[in-house]
């Protein structure tokens, strides 16, 4: 066989030997491979396997990091305290102004009941009970300033002015006057602010009074008529 028919056999056995084989792989020809895990993306590419005599492997990888950066809702919550934190204040002033501390009124000492102010013998009745009386003066000789709430008693002799067991003035109040002229509750006292009334002390029994005797809440010698 001469040369020139051989070299034209072998052309033809190549070329049926390439036509059967996998393309050549070529640099650069390459799959990728994303992979995402939280906020990082990585990317690996990876060629793609050449058959074929003389071929090369390349493998280029390439990281990329993607910071994802949220926004922080800060909430800043400034609460003033309900107190400010000074110790409250407590101002009680309390002055001496000789009235009761629930009322207001003046302080009526030991006349709150019997020598009581009065305008009626119904207003005495209902402090004193029954057949409480109004008395505005004594005998006509002593005016009574702004009432006198009592009841009417009986002492034993004209000699006796003042009596503790009178069942109409006792526990409280003693039964006083003259027998037979004026006879009346009120009440035994020490001093004049137990007397707090206006036109009002502590005294003896008005022109029949001894030293020692016990004084009584009744009106001033302003009051004589």
């Amino acid at each position: 066989m001469s040369p020139l028919a051989r070299s034209s056999r072998r052309l033809s056995l190549l070329a049926i030997m390439l036509t059967g084989c996998p393309p050549v792989y070529k640099q650069g020809d390459t799959t990728a491979e994303t992979t995402t895990t939280g906020g990082t993306t990585s990317t690996t590419t990876e060629p793609t396997l050449p058959t074929g005599p003389g071929a090369t492997i390349g493998t280029t990888t390439v990281d990329t990091t993607t910071t994802t950066t949220g926004a922080v809702d800060t909430t800043t919550t400034t609460g003033e305290p309900a107190t400010t934190g000074e110790p409250a204040t407590a101002t009680s002033t309390s002055e001496a102004t000789g009235t009761t501390g629930t009322t207001g009124e003046p302080d009526p000492g030991l006349m709150g009941e019997w020598g009581h102010a009065c305008q009626s013998d119904d207003e005495c009745s209902a402090i004193l009970g029954d057949k409480g009386v109004c008395l505005t003066d004594i005998l006509m000789l002593y005016s009574l300033p702004g009432g006198y709430c009592t009841k009417e008693c009986t002492l034993p002799d004209a000699m006796t002015f003042y009596e503790a067991d009178d069942p109409a003035c006792a526990p409280d109040a003693l039964c006083i006057g003259a027998s037979g002229y004026f006879e009346a509750c009120a009440v035994e006292c020490t001093d004049d602010s137990d007397c707090p009334r206006e036109g009002y002390e502590c005294r003896l029994l008005p022109q029949i009074g001894q030293p020692g005797d016990p004084m009584f809440c009744l009106m001033t010698d302003e009051y004589m008529l």
